[in-house]
């Protein structure tokens, strides 16, 4: 008697095996990147008037920033998180360390000119935020549109 053979149970268990892999995978790997670099989180959205960016940048202070804005280019250098003062680093058992503290650099280029001399930068709670003013070159204008027939007249 021949017997019908139905893979159906096999693929399943090797598509759990790979799930349960590459899960293990990516909670290893994300560990392991934060404890080498650090990207803050940015929102970058525009208004009529300017782009307004935002930054997560925990453990930051203002003197740890420097921003500066060459044409389209925003460059964002920094440090961030936090250090243990040494008796305490001494004494400590990790069983975590995400935090990650260090020095960053991000590069971005902006969708659209902005003036450099009409950013307001903010900082509080870990958020970045800067405000950068579009140039009078890159600002949306109404322009009116009027029917022809009023135009003769």
């Amino acid at each position: 008697m021949l017997e019908r053979w139905d893979p159906r149970p096999q693929v399943e268990r090797l598509l759990d095996q790979i799930d349960l892999a590459a899960s293990e995978a990516m909670r290893r790997g994300r560990t392991f990147a934060r404890a080498i670099t650090f990207h803050p989180a940015i929102d970058l959205y525009e208004t009529p008037e300017a782009l307004v960016i935002k930054a997560a940048i925990p453990g930051a202070t203002l003197e740890d920033l420097d921003i500066t804005i060459a044409g389209k280019t925003l460059t964002l250098r920094g440090s961030c998180g936090y250090t243990l003062a040494d008796e305490e680093a001494r004494e400590a058992t990790w069983h975590t360390a995400e935090i990650v503290s260090g020095e960053f650099t991000e590069i971005l280029t902006l969708p659209e000119a902005v003036d450099p001399e009409q950013v307001q930068v903010t900082y509080g709670q870990g958020i970045l935020t800067l405000t950068m003013a579009k140039t009078k070159e890159t600002r949306a204008q109404r322009i009116p549109v009027r029917s022809a027939a009023t135009e003769g007249s």
